[in-house]
């Protein structure tokens, strides 16, 4: 226990003769205070960044999408048969009963290119989804809408608010639409043209040659910056566009636990239940390594600040050597009087604790007060240098998140309390060994 004398000593020289506070340890206090709100502030933000980003994934991605590989279209070796392609209905009655399988719907997916009137084609993911109320990614979907209805039954489109920007379209509008793979068979068949020799010929193959959008109209709109770049159509319609035929893309499933989708992938696959021309993707396959990035980042940052902490740490040993050297003489008298080393280096470890309380408390009021208007010092900023520091094109946020946890901000008042007294206790140590003698002389 420490007595209340080191104490009273301790809080007397914090305070010089001539002024209330001292400059030196006003420095020390303001040390400590940037340390802790800058550490306050930056692990708030990147927890808020990937705890809302994880969540805006699973707000728009499938958990798990079942793929199914294409048919052999290669020339097969003499006498050898084409692989024969799995029923995708068996597969999909087969998800739907396993457990932890919320829901498992058909889907079809692909690259196309919209254009509206006149404007320059855009190319764009589509999925093609089955109309529904029980299509669980078309149940979060709905969250993202800005206008507009789900409807996927006719020949229909839902698109992104940035699409609709840049092709200067609005709901009830109708798009053209062509699939990736109709554009590449038109360009192979114009340079097949351009290689033929006969003029008439060559001709009459470019008049063949005719390709066909498909109109579907605008029915909602959805934010981009929350539901992703995809746009979504009905499930008729994209086997049409992607010439699926009868056939599908794949099988997207919504999990009860979407934490566990790996483990559950790998469990299907251990016990045989997707055929062999079936391949999974989960929803971290595609982007857990943004995820991985940001935690990397996170790191690094703590690395780094925790030098902020330590440049602290080091003001408030030169406050303590600033005042041992002044107090020489009275640490002279007390040993004298008898008082033991511990004694001393607990008056400056006193010292040095105060001294980082007080920073600490003044770090999270001003680190809670900076979280508290982050958007509009962002805002600020934006406006007065003309540049973003968090733009939403690679954040994919329109707004900077924070999480604060109990356990980060015990984590930081506690470093910043053991850099202190350990920054402390090397400069109390030596003033503790002086010489009563040679004290009282100087």
């Amino acid at each position: 226990m420490i007595s209340s004398a080191p104490l009273l000593l301790a809080l007397r020289y914090l305070r010089p003769k001539r002024s209330f506070v001292s400059i030196i340890t006003s420095i020390s206090v303001l040390g400590v205070m940037l340390g802790v709100g800058v550490l306050v502030v930056v692990m708030s933000v990147f927890k808020g960044w990937q705890v809302e980003f994880k969540k805006m994934l699973l707000g728009f991605e499938p958990h798990v999408v079942l793929l199914q590989e294409a048919v052999y279209s290669g020339e097969l070796p003499e006498g050898a048969a084409a692989p024969e392609r799995s029923n995708w209905r068996e597969v999909l009655h087969k998800m739907q009963s396993v457990p932890g399988v919320i829901a498992a719907t058909p889907m079809a997916e692909g690259m196309v290119a919209a254009r509206f009137q006149k404007s320059d084609p855009e190319g764009v993911e589509l999925f093609g989804l089955k109309h529904g109320t029980d299509n669980a990614l078309l149940g979060k979907l709905v969250k993202h809408r800005l206008e507009g209805e789900f409807d996927l039954k006719n020949d229909n489109i839902i698109i992104t608010d940035r699409l609709a920007k840049k092709l200067q379209v609005k709901v009830g509008d109708v798009l053209s639409i062509l699939a990736s793979d109709t554009i590449r068979q038109m360009i192979r068949d114009l340079r097949a043209v351009d290689e033929e020799q006969d003029a008439a010929k060559a001709a009459q193959a470019r008049e063949e040659i005719v390709v066909v959008p498909k109109d579907l109209t605008v029915t909602a709109i959805i934010r981009a910056d929350t539901a992703g770049e995809r746009c979504y159509a009905p499930l008729h319609v994209a086997q049409e566009l992607f010439n699926l035929e009868g056939n599908v893309s794949g099988i997207e499933i919504e999990l009860a636990d979407p934490d566990q989708a790996d483990l559950q992938v790998a469990q299907w696959l251990q016990q045989g239940l997707l055929p062999d021309d079936w391949q999974p993707r989960t929803w971290s396959d595609m982007h857990g390594f943004m995820l991985e990035t940001v935690e990397n980042q996170q790191s690094l940052m703590y690395f780094l600040l925790f030098f902020i902490m330590l440049v602290a740490a080091i003001c408030v040993m030169n406050t303590t050597i600033t005042v041992t050297v002044q107090k020489r003489r009275e640490i002279g008298i007390l040993t004298a009087l008898g008082s033991r080393a511990s004694q001393i280096i607990s008056i400056f470890l006193v010292q040095a604790g105060i001294v980082a309380v007080l920073g600490i408390i003044a770090g999270l009021l001003g680190g809670m007060t900076v979280l508290h208007f982050r958007n509009d010092l962002r805002d600020f900023i934006a406006a007065q240098t003309g540049r973003d520091f968090f733009p939403q094109d690679i954040y994919f946020l329109s707004e900077i998140p924070s999480q604060i946890q109990v356990v980060d901000l015990s984590s930081i008042c506690g470093l910043a309390v053991l850099l202190c007294l350990m920054a402390a206790f090397v400069p109390a140590w030596f003033a503790a060994k002086v010489d009563p003698a040679v004290a009282l002389r100087d």
